[in-house]
């Protein structure tokens, strides 16, 4: 049965009024989060656009973050012979002999290879999200994205959780 005008009016204004919601609570937390040391914080410079995260020492993963740093800083060190320098990049081609950045095909196939050994389907699907859009989402990293980039993110990991 066809619904009427009226009825397709007001599912129309209901998810719009959804959706205002959504952004409102979106713009809440964001509030909520800037300057709170237990959070990521991101910061865009005016003039150039960059965008830089910082962790505090406060953090609940700092060490953790801190540890895979250094992780990564001894095998640029091992490969490269010479400690990384600021335009060196934090992830770098495996097969270079120099240090290249890891090209986005690099790592597509890298995210590629983890989703395939990943046996939870939801993990699975958040690996393939983020390769859809470039980032991944977490409940700690929410306030660091704009409502649209959230809808991506969800649209992206429905239709992978759909694939299970």
């Amino acid at each position: 049965m066809s619904r009427s005008r009226a009825d397709k009016n007001r599912a129309r204004k209901a998810r719009l009024a959804a959706d205002e919601r959504r952004r409102e609570e979106h713009a809440r937390l964001v509030l909520e989060r800037h300057g709170d040391p237990h959070y990521v914080q991101r910061d865009v410079d005016p003039s150039s656009g960059h965008v830089t995260l910082a962790m505090s020492a406060e953090h609940p993963q700092a060490a953790e973050m801190a540890g895979a740093l250094e992780a990564l800083r001894r095998d640029f060190v091992d490969r490269f012979g010479r400690e990384p320098g600021p335009s060196d990049p934090l992830l770098a081609d495996p097969d270079a002999a120099v240090p290249t950045p890891l090209s986005a095909d690099a790592f597509d196939a890298m995210l590629d290879r983890l989703a395939d050994g990943v046996d939870d389907p939801v993990v699975k699907a958040k690996v393939l999200a983020s390769k859809d859009v470039g980032y991944i989402l977490t409940e700690d990293t929410l306030h660091l994205f704009s409502a649209y980039e959230i809808d991506l993110w969800e649209a992206a990991l429905d239709r992978h959780l759909d694939e299970r």
